[in-house]
């Protein structure tokens, strides 16, 4: 058989596109898939350090303390949760070590999670992982080699030389903050050499990376990409992917003035972050590889461990693209609905919503429980009493006289009987999250099994 008759060749357009072009699709969406958390990193490191465009405003190496529970106002796209008081410190280990010093916490659920800055978690520190009692703990950068003092408790060395630490503190209710707000100014970083010599230390670096101008750079994701990557090196075991990227252009190393490429690879990457972005959020709404019950889609087992097995596409969409960072299992199970029970996505707008736990089916956790309501942009939405989730730190939560519970979702105010144990939803699309903190064997191996959300009749 010749070459022209052959059936490789045989449905070949004579006007394909420049092989430019399909290559750098191809190897772009690879891109977005693998790079998607630096960039989203990198855009929320920047609005909090160099430009703050909400409540956290704190230098690199420094803790913001959140003082006040979370509300509608928190725009960060990363499903914050308005039952805990957050820190958040972006940390940069590329001089030297950083020592966390936290206090006795006593009993209160208090944990502070250690994120590199491609968002998989490298440690714990809090009630499960190191008991609450207080100690000095090391953070290391990927090529530090020194000798670490004595009164360090325990060492973590980061993957990354930048990355996050996240920080989480129970409270009694929202009016009653005192004991977490006195833990908080208790949990300290510093420099290894300012810890070791008792000098003060006051963070002022805020030169961080800049993101992409979106308005005036058609590619600014890999633009933004190119300098998270060269910031912090990806690890040995991906050299196939990063040479990869390299070919056309992307990766550690690679210039940030990407129309220095020829005209085919620019449209192909033009069209992988469009066409890639847009699978990332059919992903998270389907709920990707997780298994999913009722239409509940459950967090995938391996999140926060996502590299271990090359996961990268749970890395970007469930694990960052809808969170920005996520727990390990033992830590926290959590599931989303974007869906109700027939399959159909969630609208306060058209619909209104039960969700039926019998008494068996309550969930179980150490610590508490809840379900937290969160726009299209993975925000808490905006509602007149302020009220974002329902669960077990709620008090007043009206249980019936079986032990079942009822929860009540709609956009207008409900029957006397029903308001209590009502969530108010927006009159537009929502999602939900159901979190366990401190989670028990059925949460974590994932045979529990939740309710749907179901339409009711207005």
């Amino acid at each position: 058989m010749s070459e022209s008759t052959s059936p490789i060749f045989a449905n070949s357009a004579d006007a394909a596109p420049d092989w430019r072009e399909t290559y750098a699709y191809t190897v772009g969406m690879q891109a977005v898939i693998y790079g998607f958390p630096v960039v989203k990193n990198l855009q929320q490191r920047y609005y909090m350090v160099k430009q703050p465009m909400g409540r956290v405003d704190v230098p690199v190496n420094a803790w913001y303390h959140q003082r006040t529970p979370s509300n509608a106002e928190d725009k960060y796209g990363s499903s914050i949760i308005d039952t805990l008081l957050y820190s958040a410190a972006w940390y940069d280990v590329r001089r030297e070590p950083l020592i966390l010093s936290v206090p006795d916490a006593g009993q209160s659920y208090y944990s502070i999670q250690f994120m590199e800055i491609y968002s998989d978690i490298f440690a714990y520190v809090g009630l499960r992982a190191t008991g609450n009692q207080a100690g000095h703990f090391a953070v290391i950068g990927p090529d530090w080699h020194g000798e670490l003092p004595a009164g360090i408790t325990a060492s973590f060395r980061a993957p990354t030389p930048t990355g996050m630490l996240l920080g989480r503190i129970n409270f009694e209710a929202r009016d009653k903050l005192e004991a977490a707000h006195a833990l908080q100014d208790q949990t300290r970083i510093a420099p290894l050499s300012n810890w070791q010599s008792g000098s003060p230390f006051v963070a002022t670096e805020r030169d961080v990376l800049p993101p992409g101008n979106r308005q005036t750079d058609p590619l600014w994701f890999f633009t933004i990409l190119n300098r998270g990557l060269t910031e912090n090196p990806p690890p040995a075991k991906d050299a196939n992917i990063v040479a990869m990227l390299a070919s056309v252009g992307l990766g550690p190393g690679q210039s940030d003035d990407l129309t220095q490429l020829d005209a085919g690879t620019q449209a192909g990457l033009r069209r992988a972050m469009t066409d890639g972005l847009a699978m990332l959020e059919q992903v998270v709404k389907s709920g990707g590889n997780a298994k999913v019950v009722n239409h509940w889609a459950w967090g995938q087992m391996n999140w926060g461990r996502t590299h271990e097995t090359h996961d990268f596409l749970t890395r970007a969409a469930t694990q960052s693209l809808s969170g920005m960072q996520e727990h390990h299992i033992e830590e926290v199970v959590k599931l989303r609905a974007h869906h109700d029970g027939e399959g159909q996505l969630l609208n306060g707008s058209i619909n209104q919503y039960q969700i039926h736990f019998s008494k068996d089916q309550i969930p179980q956790a150490k610590a508490f429980w809840s379900i937290t309501l969160y726009d299209e942009k993975y925000d808490l939405a905006a509602n007149a009493l302020d009220r974002y989730s329902r669960g077990s730190p709620d008090t007043d939560l009206q249980y019936n006289a079986d032990g079942s519970l009822d929860l009540w979702l709609q956009s207008e105010v409900p029957d006397a009987s029903k308001r209590t144990n009502w969530l108010p939803t927006p009159k537009r699309p929502f999602n939900l999250f159901l979190r366990t903190y401190l989670p028990d064997h059925a949460m974590m191996d994932q045979t529990w099994t939740p309710p749907p959300v179901q339409k009711v009749n207005a």
